[in-house]
């Protein structure tokens, strides 16, 4: 893939936030699960371990991402963690890029790709100022990542601009409304609902790090530098240049208000995902 250098200006503020993000994300998103599961290399027979459980916490995720259309395709992924779904795109024949702001989870893609055998390549560098030419891309898949560049409006941009007509975003966000926000955040996510209804677009930031704690930390124990959240009446405006939009909730744990729930498999099960779901998957069209 040709890479250029893009002509959108960078803010002090913005470059401190990447540096930021570069520090925080360089441990691979996912390690404390892979210390949890006993993995200590990066085998074969390891990434599967993690793969198999990466792939069964989330199962909704073969809903979104359709692997299986996908052969023949130019995919980007923005964001690319412990590596699952770089490897799995590239093992559906796509003709697979990845790009992620920090170093290490771009030498673990392009490590796994190497190391089965697959084709493609990781890229180093920021979503809000992706190093590719306008419409490179006939689809994007970008799990966990947009909400914390600091700029969700900019990174959503930048993927319209990537992709090619009728190509695809598949994004995922947190969302403004979960129970979750509604259990540890009342009155910011009631503020942010009234600011919708007299104009408001676009995300809300938490105010404390204990309430990104439980969505993003790392070894150290420290939150992600910065998170957003997003309602869907929020993201549906921020992307009115795609031509359609649909969207699902998805994600709960057994915890308050769902504490009394035997296991997180069978919450899974019930309506409430859909309703008051930790995240949005949304899938637009160019």
């Amino acid at each position: 893939m040709l890479l250029h250098q893009t002509r959108l200006p960078m803010s002090a503020q913005t470059a401190n936030l990447d540096e930021q993000n570069i520090a925080f994300w360089n441990e691979l998103c996912g390690s404390n699960q892979a210390r949890v599961l006993g993995i200590a290399d990066a085998s074969p027979a390891s990434l599967k371990k993690f793969d198999d459980w990466f792939l069964s916490f989330y199962p909704y995720l073969f809903l979104h991402i359709p692997f299986e259309e996908l052969k023949g395709k130019d995919v980007l992924e923005v964001g690319l963690g412990y590596g699952t779904i770089a490897q799995r795109l590239a093992e559906s024949g796509a003709r697979y890029t990845g790009l992620d702001i920090a170093s290490g989870p771009v030498e673990m893609a392009n490590f796994r790709i190497r190391q089965a055998g697959l084709e493609g390549q990781a890229v180093q560098g920021s979503v809000l100022k992706a190093p590719f030419p306008d419409e490179s891309f006939d689809m994007i898949v970008t799990i966990g990542c947009l909400h914390h560049t600091g700029n969700l409006q900019r990174a959503l941009d930048e993927c319209y601009r990537l992709l090619r007509p009728d190509g695809k975003l598949m994004v995922m966000l947190y969302y403004a409304y979960s129970y979750r926000r509604w259990e540890q955040a009342r009155s910011e996510t009631l503020r942010y609902w009234f600011r919708e209804r007299f104009g408001y677009v676009g995300p809300v930031k938490p105010l404390s790090d204990a309430e990104k704690w439980d969505y993003d930390h790392n070894e150290k124990g420290q939150a992600a530098p910065h998170t957003d959240f997003v309602s869907v009446r929020s993201l549906r405006k921020m992307t009115s240049k795609f031509s359609s939009f649909s969207y699902r909730r998805e994600n709960i744990n057994t915890e308050p208000p769902f504490q009394k729930w035997s296991s997180r498999r069978e919450l899974l099960k019930t309506k409430y995902p859909g309703i008051v779901g930790l995240e949005i998957y949304a899938t637009l069209t160019k």
